[in-house]
């Protein structure tokens, strides 16, 4: 096979990307994720700091991408410990979520 062939067969298979967007894409992907984390927890820690209350809202978007990200990675390669946390993570986001919810009913000036 000639060079050309190989590249036009790896990006029919990629959908018409080759391998440098796609590690772009990833990166980008990565970055903005790690950015939306820094920032949410700046937001929650603040919140605490400045109001005295905690805002179970933030940490459970800290918690839910914690969730995904070792969740997907434990189960494409396996690891048993990144499969765990994952879980871990799961159930904390699932409880800051409740928490939220339930401190706005027992706040709202509406309900």
């Amino acid at each position: 096979m000639k060079k050309e062939e190989i590249l036009e067969k790896a990006r029919k298979e990629n959908k018409q990307k080759d391998l440098a967007c796609i590690e772009a894409e990833n990166k980008a992907v990565k970055i903005a994720a790690i950015a939306m984390v820094f920032l949410a927890t700046i937001y929650y820690a603040l919140g605490i700091m400045i109001t005295g209350k905690t805002n179970y809202g933030w940490y459970s978007m800290i918690a839910l991408y914690c969730a995904i990200v070792f969740g997907i990675k434990g189960i494409k390669t396996k690891n048993k410990f990144e499969i765990i946390c994952g879980i871990i993570w799961f159930l904390s986001a699932v409880i800051m979520i409740y928490s939220y919810i339930s401190n706005l009913i027992s706040t709202s000036t509406i309900l």
